[in-house]
C-alpha cells in the first residue's frame, strides 16, 4: 500500500511537506525544474525583501512563483546546467558557474550584452566600478551572488536547507540565494555621494555608449567632466587617494571635502598650468582601455549572446502565457463552482 507524504497549506497558497519544502505545485506554477526543492524559509526571507519594495504587499499575495520563474529564467538563459538536474555544486564548482550578466539598457530585464564568465571576471568588473563611479559612470551587474554561497555559508539562513555536510549548494539552493541577495542588495543600496549624484540607469548607458564609441571618446568625456569645475574623480587623484582601497564611508567624506575645495578652483586655469592634469587624463585613458578591453573580451561571443536572449526571451514569454493560461482555466472553474452552488 503506498501512503502519500502528508502537506500543509502554507500562506503562499501551496502545500508544504513535513520537512519545510513545497509540493510540485509550486515548481509547476513557476516553470522551474520539478526536482528543484524549494523550502518555505527561503520563501519568507524572500517575502520579507519584496515586502520592503511594495509595503501593500503580504504573505498572501506575494507572487513566489513569478519570482522564481523571473530569477530562473536569468541564471539558467546564461548557465545551462541549471536546466538539467538539481545537482549539489562544491566550491570549485560554483566558482566557475556564469557569475552574472550586464544588459545594454542596464536594467535586469534588458538586452544581455556580456557575461562574467566565473567569479574571477565578475569581481574584477565590480572593482572596476570603484574607478568609474567618481566620473558619474557605472556598469549595473545582475551578479548571481555565487560568492556567497562559498563563503560563511553556516551563517546564511537562506542557504542552510540546501547545504550538505560537504559544503556543496543545490542549484535550487544558489537559484533562492541570489534571488534574496539581489533583492536585498536593491533595498539597502546606497550610493556614497552626499548631493547625491545618482548612479541610476543614465549612467550605465554613458559608460556603454563611452565603450562603443572607443578610446577617443574616453578622454574626451574625462576632459568635459572637468570643464565647468573640477570633477570629484581627479580631486581623488590630486590627493593621492586609492579609490580600491577606500571605503564608500570615507568616500562620501571625501566627497562632501570636495564639494567645498572645488569652489575656489579656476579649473581652467589649473588644467592648462598644471602637469598633474595631463598626468591624470593619461591614467584615465589607461584605465578606461582596460576597461574596454575586457568589455570586448566578454561580449564579442555574438552567437552565444544571441542565443542567451533568445532562450531568455522565450522563456519568459512561455511563463507569461502559461500563467494567462491558469488565469482563464481558474475564471473557467470559479464561473462553474457558482453555477453548481
Amino acid at each position: 500500500i503506498y501512503f502519500s507524504e502528508p502537506t500543509y497549506a502554507s500562506e503562499f497558497g501551496f502545500r508544504v511537506n513535513e520537512q519545510g519544502f513545497f509540493d510540485k505545485e509550486l515548481n509547476k506554477m513557476a516553470k522551474i525544474p520539478l526536482d528543484y526543492e524549494i523550502s518555505i524559509k527561503s520563501a519568507y526571507e524572500i517575502s520579507k525583501e519584496l515586502i520592503k519594495q511594495d509595503p501593500s504587499l503580504s504573505l498572501s499575495n506575494v507572487d513566489l512563483a513569478s519570482t522564481l520563474n523571473k530569477y530562473y529564467n536569468a541564471m539558467s538563459a546564461v548557465n545551462e546546467s541549471f536546466s538539467k538536474g538539481n545537482e549539489s555544486l562544491n566550491r570549485t564548482e560554483i566558482s566557475n558557474l556564469v557569475a552574472g550578466f550586464s544588459t545594454k539598457s542596464g536594467e535586469f530585464n534588458g538586452e544581455i550584452v556580456r557575461t562574467y564568465d566565473d567569479l574571477s571576471t565578475l569581481n574584477k568588473a565590480l572593482a572596476q566600478n570603484k574607478e568609474l563611479n567618481p566620473l558619474k559612470l557605472d556598469n549595473k551587474i545582475v551578479d548571481f551572488q555565487l560568492q556567497s554561497a562559498i563563503e560563511n555559508t553556516a551563517s546564511n539562513e537562506v542557504l542552510k536547507p540546501y547545504l550538505k555536510e560537504d559544503g556543496s549548494v543545490s542549484k535550487a539552493g544558489l537559484l533562492v540565494n541570489f534571488i534574496h541577495k539581489d533583492l536585498k542588495a536593491s533595498n539597502e543600496k546606497v550610493e556614497f555621494f552626499i548631493e547625491p549624484v545618482a548612479l541610476d540607469l543614465a549612467s550605465h548607458q554613458r559608460l556603454y555608449a563611452l565603450m562603443d564609441a572607443g578610446e577617443s571618446t574616453f578622454e574626451k568625456y574625462g576632459r568635459e567632466e572637468n570643464k565647468e569645475r573640477m570633477s570629484f574623480d581627479l580631486y581623488l587623484h590630486i590627493n593621492g587617494i586609492n579609490k580600491q582601497n577606500t571605503t564608500n564611508d570615507k568616500l562620501s567624506v571625501l566627497y562632501q571635502q570636495y564639494l567645498n575645495y572645488q569652489k575656489d578652483v579656476n579649473i581652467k586655469e589649473f588644467a592648462n598650468s598644471s602637469s598633474i592634469y595631463e598626468l591624470y587624463v593619461k591614467d584615465l585613458n589607461s584605465k578606461f582601455r582596460e576597461i574596454s578591453s575586457d568589455f570586448k573580451a566578454q561580449s564579442s561571443d555574438t552567437n552565444y549572446l544571441e542565443s542567451v536572449n533568445e532562450k531568455r526571451f522565450n522563456a519568459d514569454e512561455s511563463y507569461l502565457n502559461h500563467r494567462q493560461k491558469m488565469a482563464r482555466l481558474d475564471t473557467i472553474f470559479k464561473s462553474y463552482a457558482s453555477v453548481m452552488a
